[in-house]
């Protein structure tokens, strides 16, 4: 029954001719020329709705641009975009299409001359579904990523050979419709012959056991091909690293993630032929591998290498070289100029006699000892003042953390007074007049090792004994002893008088009847054996020497010339004032005048003999008052 219906509903259709009833249903649909595009890429889209051209057909291009009913869109960043297709009528229908555009990326490729009139080509990135290679003679070809392509040309000389990425693989539509997405071109020289490198150098740059580094120099012949080749100490066959690339290697490699910390490694710069195989490897390199060692007083070097062409080699320490080894069977070396707490920085370096070099890592070590550090023996005390100014020369052979200056006063036991890191001390505060001082001087080298005790030095004590003798203490604390010792004098105003060089004897003689001064200083210097030190110096000394008046007990002023005056003997009186009185205290003479006496008269006539009594009041040169007095004898 619905089948006759549908028929009789046909018919009638036709017979009123009802075609807005028989027109065909459309929907939302379209597609693109790529759906991947480098940029600046123009997309071109094509309309499979079967909308009539009355319905609008609208198109979003995803990019933030306006909508629009164009069929083409240039887009001008990279990224992934959706295409929306709005086809508008009573009921609005989409269709969506997702397209890359993507940056320019020139391929990476490695251009690889053969012998004769051959060349090989391997494309170093997977940027691209494919790659076209133009070979440069109108002949190309399709190629994919790390494949080497071999190709053979007609007539031997230099080619332009260019590599194009394909995004589709394939010289599609899509691949045709972005001709310029990016290409590479390299010039080809061809060779008759593969020739080997030759390695310069090789340096450790890193001793370690898993991130170790070694550079490796070489010289390359133009237009060859080189693989980079290495073996460990303990392998015999060579391991191919990489290829060399002139434009980011062209005259040195650096080898990474090796155990330069246990092994040497032995590298080849071997030139190979990609057509046939062919290799032909440069002189062979081998790094050194350095150990260093602090032993007891020296560091000891030890290293490991492999040659063939052994000329000598080169050990140097913190940048300066020590030594030259000619033995090639000699791989050990001991340094014993070194302080102990001191780090040293030490390389090792090999030549050939066919001018390769290799060098080590620097390695650094910090130098010990066990043994007890040599003794000060020179220790210089000056007293000055009431302080005692000590100093003393660095050992040669041990760097001294820190000074320990322990004192005796007069023989007693030492104290510990200081503990100091410079080589100058001064001790104040002492009796420097009156008593002895004696010092030691130990130190702790950098090691922590406590020094031999020093030479006891003893700084010089001068006093007087007596108004005619001068002594000191011998001057102690020099290993080679005290040359001579000269004694300084001076006068009150401290202006010097005399040096008198007293050779080595510790007593001076004075003779009071030869001195004009009362008051006198007197320093003595030490002079050492060692000219290399300087003189110390003694407390300074004033001697202030009496001044010793002497009276008569009796006169005879007779006119015979001797003894007619009652004078006085003295030295240093600047003034005096005498009075001479009779035995019942009667004043019967005085004088100011040092130099005038009694002449024996009372008023200009002669006193009769007996017995009067003098009262003499005396000032000498220090301006010291004192006075004199007793009975004088006059004789008739």
């Amino acid at each position: 029954m619905a089948i006759i219906s549908k028929h009789i509903f046909i018919v009638a259709c036709l017979l009123v001719h009802c075609t807005s009833l028989m027109a065909q249903p459309y929907v939302a649909e379209f597609e693109v020329n790529s759906q991947i595009g480098c940029n600046q890429f123009t997309v071109e889209v094509t309309d499979l709705s079967g909308a009539p051209d009355t319905v609008a057909i609208n198109y979003d291009w995803g990019d933030g641009s306006a909508l629009d009913t164009a069929t083409s869109h240039t887009y001008s960043q990279a990224g992934i975009y959706d295409i929306i297709q709005t086809v508008a009528n009573a009921d609005p229908r989409q269709d969506t299409v997702t397209i890359e555009i993507i940056d320019h990326y020139p391929p990476e490729f490695m251009l690889l001359s053969c012998k004769g009139s051959s060349a090989s080509v391997i494309v170093r990135d997977t940027l691209y579904e494919a790659y076209e290679i133009n070979w440069g003679d109108g002949f190309t070809e399709i190629a994919t990523a790390y494949n080497l392509v071999q190709h053979s040309y007609a007539v031997f000389g230099n080619y332009d050979v260019t590599v194009k990425g394909l995004i589709n693989g394939t010289q599609s539509a899509t691949d045709l419709s972005n001709l310029n997405c990016s290409a590479t071109t390299k010039r080809l020289n061809m060779i008759i012959d593969i020739q080997p490198a030759t390695i310069n150098e090789i340096r450790v740059l890193d001793s370690d056991e898993i991130n170790g580094q070694v550079s490796v120099s070489y010289t390359l012949v133009p237009n060859n091909n080189y693989l980079i080749e290495i073996r460990d100490q303990n392998q015999a066959a060579y391991t191919v690293i990489d290829t060399i690339n002139r434009i980011t290697n062209p005259t040195s490699y650096v080898l990474s993630n090796l155990n330069t910390a246990d092994n040497y490694y032995c590298i080849s710069i071997t030139a190979f032929d990609p057509c046939d195989g062919e290799t032909r490897q440069s002189n062979i390199g081998c790094s050194i591998m350095l150990e260093t060692t602090a032993l007891n007083q020296q560091n000891q070097l030890d290293w490991a290498t492999a040659t063939t062409d052994f000329f000598n080699y080169a050990i140097t320490k913190d940048g300066s070289q020590i030594a030259l080894v000619n033995a090639q069977a000699q791989n050990q070396y001991q340094d014993n100029q070194v302080n102990c707490g001191v780090a040293y920085t030490y390389q090792v370096s090999m030549r050939e006699s066919n001018g390769f070099r290799s060098i080590s890592d620097t390695s650094q070590v910090t130098a010990i000892s066990t043994d007890v550090p040599d003794p000060i023996t020179n220790i210089s005390a000056t007293v000055d003042g009431n302080a005692i100014l000590l100093s003393w020369d660095a050992p040669i052979s041990y760097i001294p953390i820190g000074y320990i200056i322990a004192r005796s006063r007069n023989g007693t036991a030492y104290e510990v007074l200081d503990t100091l890191s410079e080589t100058r001390f001064t001790d104040n505060d002492l009796f420097t007049q009156s008593s002895n001082y004696y010092y030691r001087i130990t130190y702790y080298d950098a090691c922590g090792n406590l020094s031999s005790q020093s030479i006891v030095s003893s700084a010089i004590l001068l006093v007087s004994d007596d108004e005619s003798t001068i002594s000191w203490s011998g001057y102690e604390g020099w290993e080679m002893g005290v040359r001579e010792y000269i004694l300084d004098k001076y006068d009150e105003n401290g202006q010097l008088l005399e040096s008198i060089s007293i050779g080595l004897s510790t007593v001076y003689q004075v003779d009071p009847a030869n001195n004009p001064y009362q008051n006198l200083l007197y320093i003595v210097r030490a002079m050492p054996s060692d000219f290399a030190l300087e003189s110390v110096e003694s407390n300074l000394l004033e001697v202030i020497y009496p001044s010793n008046v002497a009276f008569p007990n009796a006169f005879s002023p007779n006119g015979d010339g001797i003894n007619d005056i009652f004078t006085f003997e003295s030295r240093f009186i600047v003034a005096s004032t005498m009075k001479i009185y009779s035995r019942w205290g009667e004043l019967i003479y005085q004088t100011n005048d040092p130099d005038r006496g009694w002449d024996g008269t009372i008023n200009g006539r002669a006193a009769p003999p007996g017995t009067y009594i003098h009262h003499t009041e005396l000032t000498d040169l220090m301006g010291i008052t004192f006075v004199k007095s007793g009975e004088i004898v006059l004789i008739r």
